[in-house]
């Protein structure tokens, strides 16, 4: 099989500020493949520890699931941040806390996504300010034990599950 794969035609079929659908057909080997592809924001989430060990959560609505779900804190890139300026930013914005940040790996959201998960930990960290209000959110953070993450982990009421899995890794906490 060859790498040979070519964008013959796209089109925008949908497009608000945080998503673009589009409808995409690709050619190889002498056939044609139509996708739809949702073109997305690159984002950084951050799992992140306090200097007492507890780990720090958001508890979130999220429209998707129709419920409130938990989470780590996270956000999108803004054009001219890094990834790295993203999640420290957030970490704050969203808890009032920071620490000192570690890159661990980026990856891609899904197959039909063009969004990147920049991971990041922060060790370490101390509230230093309240959360930030946003008026587009329904939430707060709050923070947990680590035996009690293991058991979020295991309920699959998680958001951002692979980001929280290398965190629990990192520390140590077995999940299954």
């Amino acid at each position: 099989m060859s790498d040979d794969v070519t964008l013959k035609q796209s089109s925008t079929v949908y497009s608000n500020p945080y998503l673009e659908v589009e409808d995409r057909t690709y050619s190889h080997d002498g056939r044609e493949y139509r996708y739809v592809v949702a073109r997305q924001p690159e984002f950084s989430v951050v799992g992140a520890v306090t200097k007492e060990g507890k780990i720090l959560m958001m508890r979130q609505f999220r429209p998707g699931p129709g419920h409130f779900t938990h989470e780590l804190p996270a956000g999108m890139v803004d054009p001219g941040d890094t990834p790295e300026e993203t999640a420290r930013k957030e970490l704050l914005e969203e808890t009032g806390y920071t620490g000192r940040i570690e890159a661990v790996t980026t990856a891609y959201v899904m197959a039909y996504s063009t969004a990147k998960r920049h991971i990041f930990l922060a060790h370490d960290c101390e509230k230093i300010a309240e959360p930030e209000e946003d008026p587009g959110v329904i939430g707060e953070p709050f923070l947990m034990d680590p035996q009690d993450f293991a058991g979020l982990l295991r309920s699959g009421d998680m958001l951002d599950l692979d980001a929280a899995l290398i965190l629990a890794a990192r520390l140590g906490i077995p999940v299954f």
